[in-house]
């Protein structure tokens, strides 16, 4: 996976010096862009729409998979093992040691929280791993952590594939991708509770609970610097996927939750349409902060006040496209919550990514009290975990 797809890493190579925002502002005037703001409108004009499928920008276009580094950028998350670790914890030690029987999907080349799991007192873990070359590192991992014999069992092929000999108490699945339902989370859990569960619907049987994703309208700057027709985002049929931390795009509003797969829920769906309609006043006080982030780059940069503050209003009072960022919660309690970004969005360190599809060749100039409204719609297709889902999204921005 990658901070930004093929065709704009190669066109800003030489150009651009991540996570450095002021490189990436300086691009309006490499470009040969007049360093004018756009006059702000009432409404937009042009239809602002996205779709895209689950798998755009992975390199399996049928099965989203991870090479090693990928994989230890999550083992190393601080925000997300530690967190799982003492939900395992703190759930397996609920009840007399040896008595839980666990399944973990999705266990990866660590087998971390299958690992986790049976140093916590399982009677038995049955670790289930889809790529061949994880469950090999998989089984070698459960090796060097010298365990009790059988204490964890890696079985190989997809969830959906695999029969285990008996029912289990509990399901740990840490299968959220950047947008939540991307990798296959509703076909895998609405099949795994009916086949693998003593008790489908009850809470304590998950870790996590739920997974939510989370998404506010925002700015990007590089969407303002670089646009027709030097530059066409249209072509692009993918949405970026930046780095939690990358402060070139900015919120516009505070969060919202535009999925929430709650795992012991009758209703979940695993086939067919799910639907969300948000809306958000565009905060002034956000704007006013986003201006004063750019300003402060450019300045840094050692751009002139005539071209940093116009520059940087600009860019803050401007609208790239939506986006979406995952929250796990791993207890019926609520105590133990993974945060991608910070509860209203703040950029932090996270292995999970940005995803921001843009809705226009340009952004759109917003002013604080405008109304942002979208519609977003997941195709889950026929319901298989390895059919990429797919997406669409809808916005439009109004005075109203």
């Amino acid at each position: 996976m990658v901070l930004l797809p093929p065709l704009l890493a190669s066109l800003l190579a030489a150009l651009l010096e991540p996570p450095r925002l002021d490189r990436r502002l300086a691009l309006h005037a490499a470009c040969g862009l007049a360093a004018v703001p756009p006059r702000p409108s009432a409404a937009s004009s042009a239809p602002l729409v996205a779709s895209w499928r689950s798998t755009d920008g992975f390199a399996d276009s049928s099965f989203i998979q991870f090479d090693l580094p990928a994989y230890e950028a999550m083992r190393d998350d601080e925000r997300r093992t530690p967190l799982f670790i003492e939900a395992i914890r703190r759930r397996i030690s609920s009840r007399p040691e040896g008595s839980l029987l666990v399944v973990e999907v999705g266990t990866g080349p660590f087998a971390l929280l299958a690992i986790a799991a049976a140093r916590a007192g399982a009677k038995k873990v049955y670790a289930i791993e889809a790529s061949a070359e994880a469950a090999a590192r998989a089984r070698e991992a459960v090796r060097a952590a010298r365990l009790p014999p059988s204490a964890v069992e890696v079985l190989e092929g997809l969830s959906t594939a695999v029969e285990l000999p008996e029912k289990v108490d509990l399901l740990v699945a840490e299968i959220a991708g950047s947008v939540a339902s991307e990798e296959g989370a509703y076909a895998t859990i609405r099949d795994a509770r009916a086949r693998f569960l003593r008790r489908p619907f009850d809470p304590a049987s998950y870790i996590p609970c739920a997974c939510e994703t989370l998404c506010a309208p925002a700015s990007y700057a590089l969407h303002y610097a670089l646009g027709p027709p030097q530059f066409d985002w249209t072509k692009l049929k993918e949405p970026l996927r930046l780095n939690c931390r990358d402060e070139t795009a900015q919120l516009l509003a505070p969060p919202q939750r535009v999925e929430s797969l709650v795992f012991a829920d009758e209703q979940l769906p695993s086939s067919g349409r799910v639907r969300s309609a948000l809306s958000w006043r565009v905060d002034g006080a956000r704007l006013e902060a986003n201006e004063r982030t750019y300003y402060a780059e450019l300045k840094r940069e050692g751009a002139k006040e005539a071209e940093a503050a116009p520059l940087a209003r600009a860019v803050a009072r401007s609208f790239s496209g939506i986006a979406f960022w995952p929250r796990l919660l791993l207890d019926p309690e609520g105590t133990l919550v993974v945060e991608s970004r910070g509860p209203q969005g703040e950029h932090q360190k996270s292995h999970w990514q940005t995803v921001l599809p843009l809705l226009a060749a340009k952004p759109v100039p917003v002013e604080p009290s405008q109304t942002i409204r979208v519609t977003f719609e997941a195709d889950l297709r026929d319901g298989k975990p390895d059919t990429p889902l797919m997406y669409t999204l809808a916005a439009e921005v109004s005075s109203a």
